[in-house]
C-alpha cells in the first residue's frame, strides 16, 4: 500500500505529521505526482459531492461537510495483492475492518473478494458495476452523526470466484495482481468531532 496526500494543506495544524508532503518514489519522479492528483482528484470531488449530499439528508446547511473536511488530509492508497502468490482460497488480504476517516471512496477492483456487513449483521459480497465507485461511511461520519450512521465493517478475501478470475486472466496474459484505488477522505485534523444538529443529544455524546 502507498499512501499519497491530496489536495491544499492547511498553513498551520497542530497536527504536522498528519499534513506531511507526500514521498514520491526516486524510479517516477516525473510521472507520479501528476498520475496520482489526477485520479485521486477525481475520486475526491465524488466524495465530497457524496458529502454534500449527506449533509442535506441529514438536515444539516449543505456545505457542513465539505467545511469540515477542508484542508484535510485526505490519501489516496493505492493497495497491490499479488495473486500469483497469495492465492489459496480463504487467504484473507485485507482483515475485518472499519476505517478511521470520513469517507472511503473505492475504484473497482480487477477481482472480487471485498465483503461488507451490512446493519443487520449480513454479510455480503460488493459488486461495483462498471463506471461506478463505491463510497463507505467511516469512524469520522459515525462521530458526526452520534452513531446513526455506522462505520462500514469490510474484509478482502480471497474466494473461488477470485481465482476464477484468476484463472482467466491469466489466460489473457493480464497481471495476477489485485489493485484496490481507494481514496481516505478525512475532517481537517484540527477540527473537533461531535455530533451534529439533531445528532447533537446527551446519549450521543456519552
Amino acid at each position: 500500500r502507498f499512501f499519497w496526500r491530496l489536495g491544499e494543506r492547511p498553513a498551520e495544524t497542530k497536527f504536522a505529521e498528519l499534513n506531511a508532503e507526500p514521498v514520491v518514489p526516486a524510479a517516477f519522479q516525473d510521472t507520479w505526482p501528476t498520475t496520482m492528483n489526477k485520479w485521486g482528484t477525481r475520486m475526491l470531488e465524488a466524495v465530497q459531492a457524496v458529502a454534500e449530499l449527506a449533509s442535506v439528508g441529514f438536515g444539516w446547511e449543505a456545505d457542513t461537510l465539505a467545511k469540515l473536511m477542508h484542508q484535510g488530509p485526505h490519501l489516496l492508497a493505492p493497495t497491490g495483492s499479488d495473486l500469483s502468490v497469495h492465492n489459496e482460497i480463504g487467504t484473507v488480504l485485507a482483515g475485518y475492518h472499519s476505517d478511521l476517516n470520513l469517507f472511503t471512496i473505492h475504484g473497482k477492483s480487477r477481482y472480487p473478494g471485498l465483503f461488507v456487513w451490512l446493519r443487520d449483521g449480513r454479510k455480503i459480497a460488493v459488486k461495483v458495476p462498471d463506471g461506478c465507485l463505491l463510497v463507505q461511511a467511516g469512524m469520522q461520519l459515525e462521530r458526526l452523526t452520534g452513531g446513526y450512521v455506522k462505520a462500514g465493517m469490510h474484509e478482502v478475501v480471497c474466494t473461488e470466484a477470485t481465482v476464477e478470475v484468476l484463472k482467466a486472466r491469466k489466460q489473457r496474459g493480464e497481471s495476477p495482481w489485485r489493485v484496490s484505488s481507494t481514496v481516505f477522505s478525512h475532517v481537517n485534523s484540527d477540527q473537533t468531532l461531535r455530533p451534529l444538529g439533531k445528532f447533537d443529544e446527551p446519549e450521543s455524546n456519552e
